[in-house]
């Protein structure tokens, strides 16, 4: 069995329209080491089953893994297991990579002894158009830096590129012990901190070398639903795992504001069109905030006023928070 240097894990439920133009993105990857390619086809009822196994007849370095739907987490967590290759890299299936993505981040990581690496990525239409220099997210600066260091740039603007799960190379050793959430939304944001964390070098490449593309349908551009607190929740976990780790106390302040800012925005998205669902979500997500209070008083992160509003969206019921319209 051939050695595989890194392994690309490419998560894929219902993405057909995009799914040949990502896998080609990576088979066409110029790199002087071997790679293997996972197809994780989670549950596809839309023809992705039959165009993986099509790229498995006529591509050795693709490996296709059919399983039942069971969310994006899980089908990551499936590539996790199966991969043999030093190193990991994520690729959704509606997104491509550019060309010198594996090369690029391999070079990095392996010229300077890092345990992960990232670049700069773009994202671009759902036809695969650009729109221009405003969606283009940069790492604050380029260079090699301790993971710890970087965690404060989660916050940055261009925050994404540090959080997300796809524009970096992995050491497979990374992952050790470490899988994303199952059934949850945002997954990233349970486990982004936790990865840094272990990381003593890190290499930020300030090129543009993976396009997200801005599609209907995505997760990120769904609608409400009650599982959309799921983002709070991984901002609260990452607020706990700084409390946890002793962390500089700037550093637990932007945590905890980032997830009272988050709660928050989507309380005010769901008030404008409050259902019974979300109403009920609310309420419910109102006992984890509760539990947040006691440091309210003290973070330096918020302005007084964000406090004020932050103590009534976690102490009034949510059905007067957000009266629901009576026909």
């Amino acid at each position: 069995m051939d050695r595989f240097e890194i392994s690309v894990v490419v998560p894929i439920y219902n993405v057909k329209p995009w799914l040949t133009e990502c896998v080609n993105s990576i088979l066409d990857q110029q790199i002087n080491v071997p790679f293997e390619v996972l197809l994780i086809d989670d549950g596809s009822t839309d023809g992705c089953a039959e165009v993986c196994d099509a790229f498995a007849a006529k591509d050795p370095r693709v490996k296709v893994i059919h399983k039942q739907n069971a969310g994006l987490s899980a089908a990551r967590n499936t590539g996790i297991d199966a991969a043999q290759g030093r190193y990991y890299a994520f690729v959704d299936a509606d997104d491509r990579i550019c060309p010198g993505f594996l090369q690029t981040l391999y070079d990095a990581c392996e010229e300077n002894d890092a345990y992960m690496s990232l670049c700069a990525l773009e994202r671009v239409q759902e036809d695969g158009s650009s729109y221009g220099q405003k969606e283009v997210f940069r790492p604050v600066a380029e260079g090699v830096f301790c993971g710890k260091e970087l965690l404060q740039d989660f916050f940055s603007p261009d925050g994404i590129v540090y959080t997300v799960a796809w524009n970096k190379l992995y050491r497979a050793e990374v992952w050790k012990l470490l899988h994303y959430p199952e059934g949850r939304l945002h997954e990233d944001d349970f486990v982004a901190h936790r990865l840094f964390w272990r990381c003593d070098k890190v290499v930020c490449v300030d090129k543009v070398l993976y396009n997200y593309r801005n599609r209907n349908g995505s997760i990120m551009l769904s609608g409400l639903r009650p599982e959309s607190f799921d983002a709070v929740d991984g901002l609260v976990d990452r607020y706990r795992f700084y409390v946890e780790k002793d962390t500089a106390p700037e550093l637990i302040d932007a945590a905890y504001a980032g997830c009272w800012r988050r709660y928050m925005c989507l309380c005010g998205q769901i008030r404008r069109n409050p259902t019974p669902e979300m109403v009920k979500a609310i309420s419910k997500q109102q006992f984890v905030m509760q539990g947040l209070l006691d440091y309210l008083p003290n973070c330096r992160a918020m302005k007084m006023s964000d406090k004020l509003s932050a103590a009534r969206w976690s102490m009034m019921s949510a059905e007067s928070l957000c009266p629901l319209k009576k026909d």
